[in-house]
């Protein structure tokens, strides 16, 4: 299966990780040439740094012969009209990762996307489980927000995040520290006790983590 992802971060790299290790072809692409090559680097994918609103340059590298599309790029405007121009093109399957709710709600009621996740609603969510005591919130897919809570999984703690994603392959969405604030999880943070790790994983990664 041929799979496109718009957007070479931190939040897509632990997906296409995965999708790798499954086999399946992987195309990325971004408009910043850093995060581009580092997957390129790393992982047997292909790729480019492109103008992403420039339809026939994404054509050069096969978008619109995807099966699936993954638009997750980190402005919001461009996973919109990316996901109108692959509604256009036929694609078969389109995943949206927005950063904001109001446009993963617009996305959602034009039909625009397959699936459409909204990273700040996904945060409040977890937070809000993490403080309920409820560890998990379930997605579409065998997906799962889950909240890890340092307190009780001390051996978390002294962990940087590049160490603790490149363990367990999960993405990790924030960092929630003791006093309440929201961190950005930054490769160089470790993790202390008291923080709780916001994680986007597949439910049988966690299942593995609590044993």
């Amino acid at each position: 299966m041929k799979i496109v992802v718009v957007g070479a971060t931190d939040l897509t790299a632990s997906l296409i990780r995965e999708i790798v290790e499954r086999g399946h072809q992987v195309a990325v692409f971004d408009d910043v040439k850093e995060g581009v090559e580092k997957l390129k680097a790393e992982l047997d994918v292909t790729g480019a740094a492109v103008d992403l609103l420039n339809f026939d340059e994404l054509e050069e590298y096969g978008f619109s012969r995807a099966d699936v599309v993954v638009l997750a790029h980190r402005n919001d405007t461009v996973n919109a009209v990316l996901s109108i121009y692959a509604r256009i093109v036929n694609i078969p399957r389109v995943l949206v990762v927005s950063r904001s709710k109001k446009v993963a709600e617009a996305v959602r009621k034009l039909g625009l996307a397959s699936t459409v996740l909204a990273i700040e609603s996904l945060v409040e969510k977890a937070m809000a489980s993490a403080f309920a005591g409820v560890e998990t919130i379930e997605l579409p897919g065998g997906y799962v927000v889950a909240a890890l809570d340092s307190k009780t999984m001390n051996r978390l703690v002294g962990m940087s995040i590049a160490d603790f994603r490149d363990r367990w392959r999960f993405t990790v969405l924030k960092v929630v520290d003791r006093e309440g604030a929201v961190r950005e999880p930054t490769d160089e943070y470790v993790i202390k006790e008291g923080d709780i790790v916001l994680v986007l994983a597949e439910k049988s990664g966690i299942r593995e983590l609590l044993l």
